[in-house]
């Protein structure tokens, strides 16, 4: 009576149906994920290595430097 289209939409319909709905929302969940991933990548320098750029800078002294970097060492 409704022919084989009808049956084969509504056999396999959902799936379809299911994908517009879920897409967009895998989408969104990326982007965001991404997004995060990046900022943390960008601001990620560790006390160690911004200690070890003041001293090669000159900023501070190798006694300040030597104990700074204990300190740091110590608390892991």
């Amino acid at each position: 009576m409704y022919g084989f289209d009808h049956g084969v939409w509504m056999m396999g319909g959902w799936i379809v149906m299911l994908a517009l709905w879920l897409l967009p929302f895998a989408l969104l969940f990326l982007a965001i994920k991404f997004s995060f991933d990046k900022l943390k990548a960008s601001g990620g320098k560790r006390a160690i290595d911004i200690l070890e750029a003041s001293y090669a800078g000159g900023n501070i002294s190798r006694e300040e430097f030597l104990q700074k970097r204990d300190d740091l060492l110590k608390g892991k």
